[in-house]
């Protein structure tokens, strides 16, 4: 089996409603269970929000580019955005043993992402643009 879909939004938040229809309707058609779709679909939600939210210091329209190639063994998603440099990978993890009311915000959607894909997280820059690349196992573990 060999699947992919291609999509590419602009900055903005109703964009990615968009996104995340065609992400459900497109992996609904593949042999995949619920559990993995909704592992998907968080790791799109949580990336692509960051990169709306955080990424771009000008009002500008721009594009952010998704690919998620499905294979009998993975689930490749890469997302190219022209944002500013930030590398998700290293981000530091929030400490998940204090109550939650002394959490500081934010880390937590990635890592999310993180725990989902068992850390497997590519990012490079490249021609000034964020590539990142993330890999999930198509069996629930």
């Amino acid at each position: 089996m060999k699947e992919r879909l291609r999509f590419k939004i602009k900055n903005d938040i109703e964009e990615l409603k968009k996104l995340n229809l065609s992400a459900r309707t497109f992996l609904g058609t593949i042999d995949i269970s619920s559990k993995t779709i909704y592992k998907v679909n968080l790791i799109l939600e949580e990336m692509i929000t960051n990169i709306i939210k955080y990424g771009f210091d000008d009002n500008k329209k721009h594009h952010i580019e998704v690919d998620i190639n499905i294979t009998d063994e993975f689930i490749r998603i890469r997302i190219i955005d022209d944002g500013i440099e930030f590398n998700s990978s290293i981000t530091s993890n929030p400490d998940t043993d204090l109550p939650l009311e002394k959490m500081r915000i934010g880390g937590l959607g990635i890592f999310l992402v993180k725990n989902f894909s068992n850390n497997n997280i590519k990012y490079r820059r490249h021609k000034k643009k964020n590539v990142l690349r993330i890999k999930i196992a198509t069996l629930d573990e």
